[in-house]
């Protein structure tokens, strides 16, 4: 069996790891602005000073315990998405068990711990645009999953990729704030019956109603 040596590097990225797993765990317990940097370095065993060698402040660190969450998440999405040619379609039972996958990794408050940032976040030009690019980020992933999608099948559709994946990330991010206010309504049927919502709206081109003579 052969070891990789623990240089200074992966010391520190494993330091980094542990620190935001701590985070969330007490961002879910105690919300963004009653958790403290002093809370996290217990948590995660270190002191608050390896938490300030990481990151700037609370901020710095929620900011990228959402970007590590939406880099997983992505990660994942591309290997289910471009792992076989069949339609997506027919592949809902994949993406559901993904959804739900990860789902299961976040707290169940997780929806809840992002309004109260993004809130936040509204009142501070700083946060405000460091959220915005994470979310833009997000964004254009998910259109260009979308767009080489709809290449491989041979469609066309009115709506751009970018229009569907912010249709995408909006419907979702407001399951995951219902998931917060109350766990039990958020099962597989209603991930399943959101997935088949999406496929159906992305696999239909929608023309404009004719106009007739205006009424009075």
């Amino acid at each position: 069996m052969t070891f990789e040596p623990l240089t200074a590097e992966r010391r520190r990225q494993q330091t980094r790891d542990y620190l935001l797993q701590a985070a969330a765990r007490v961002f879910a317990e105690r919300g963004y602005h009653a958790a403290s940097i002093d809370e996290v370095a217990a948590a995660a065993g270190f002191t608050k000073g390896a938490v300030y060698s990481n990151f700037k402040n609370k901020e710095d660190l929620f900011l990228a315990l959402i970007e590590s969450a939406y880099n997983q998440e992505l990660a994942k999405l591309r290997t289910t998405y471009e792992s076989s040619d069949v339609p997506p379609e027919d592949r809902l039972g994949d993406f559901a068990g993904l959804i739900r996958g990860e789902l299961g990794s976040l707290p169940d408050n997780w929806g809840m711990l992002y309004l109260e940032f993004s809130l936040y976040a509204m009142r501070n030009p700083s946060a405000r645009e460091r959220l915005t690019e994470l979310e833009e980020m997000d964004i254009a992933a998910i259109s260009e999953l979308i767009r080489d999608g709809r290449e491989r099948m041979g469609v066309e559709l009115d709506e751009s990729p970018e229009s569907a994946a912010r249709i995408i990330v909006a419907l979702f991010r407001g399951i995951g704030l219902m998931r917060s206010l109350s766990p039990e309504s958020v099962d597989a049927k209603l991930i399943a019956d959101a997935l088949t919502f999406i496929v159906r709206g992305l696999g239909q081109v929608r023309e404009a109603p004719e106009r007739g003579p205006p009424t009075t």
